[in-house]
């Protein structure tokens, strides 16, 4: 291998010749360096999201899967301890049959209306 043997008056290539001709590299990279560094952002930023997502829905799962427990506790708990009559008298108000029954305050409601009524015509 042969090297280039300088011409006289010309310095030799030293330590500063080759870091400027790196610079210059470097310089002329600059904005392929720069669409690196976004890309790179970019695609961690877009990660980050799925991973946060992906934690976000893992723990509402396991939110939904207690609330779930309790309540299948709850309703196994109502259907073992109550018959079928206790359940009518909560919900009707009595048994099923009579809902649609006049009731002893409806006449008092009744009585209530009227009196209203006759005070405000009076």
């Amino acid at each position: 291998m042969t090297h280039p043997t300088p011409t006289p008056g010309t310095p030799a290539p030293g330590p500063a010749a080759s870091l400027g001709a790196r610079l210059a590299a470097l310089v002329g990279d600059l904005d392929s360096q720069h669409r690196r560094e976004q890309d790179a952002y970019a695609q961690g930023y877009r990660d980050g999201h799925r991973t946060g997502w992906q934690i976000g829905y893992g723990h509402a799962h396991h939110e939904m899967a207690g609330h779930w427990t309790r309540l299948a506790a709850h309703v196994r708990q109502l259907a073992r301890t109550s018959p079928i009559d206790e359940l009518e008298r909560r919900r009707w108000d009595g048994r099923r049959e009579d809902f649609a029954n006049p009731r002893p305050t409806d006449r008092q409601s009744r009585r209530l209306a009227a009196a209203l009524t006759r005070r405000r015509t009076a």
